[in-house]
């Protein structure tokens, strides 16, 4: 894939996280393969999906403290671990000029961890 079409595509996904909320993303890529539209399969594809998530976490944490359904102190938790993704995914993304295999190791971790606040957040937007 093109450098700009794949520029394209992160643009059309983060927008589409950013009016849909964060708890489409976890939908979104696991309905990826049942419409025909691939799930990520490359380093680059994972990052760039790992900062879409990113987005996601930030505005759904947004969401629902703005919504009474997320206290001050977990969203300020929220925070600091979507900051800690950000740095590994950053780290991920040095890492992979020199060996992707820690590098894809690094991205694991990180993607795992904005998977873990996802769940969290979804719990969240189920409460009263």
């Amino acid at each position: 894939m093109k450098p700009l079409n794949l520029i394209r595509l992160a643009g059309v996904a983060v927008l589409a996280l950013v009016l849909a909320g964060g708890a489409v993303l976890t939908l979104m890529l696991a309905g990826c393969a049942a419409i025909g539209t691939p799930t990520p399969d490359t380093f680059n594809k994972k990052l760039l999906s790992g900062y879409a998530t990113v987005q996601a976490v930030a505005h759904t944490a947004s969401t629902l403290r703005t919504a009474g359904k997320l206290k001050d102190a977990d969203r300020d938790n929220v925070v600091a671990t979507n900051r800690q993704a950000v740095a590994a995914l950053d780290l991920a993304a040095l890492t992979a000029k020199t060996d992707l295999g820690a590098a894809d190791a690094k991205l694991q971790s990180a993607l795992t961890v904005l998977t873990a606040l996802q769940s969290y957040l979804a719990t969240q937007e189920g409460a009263k």
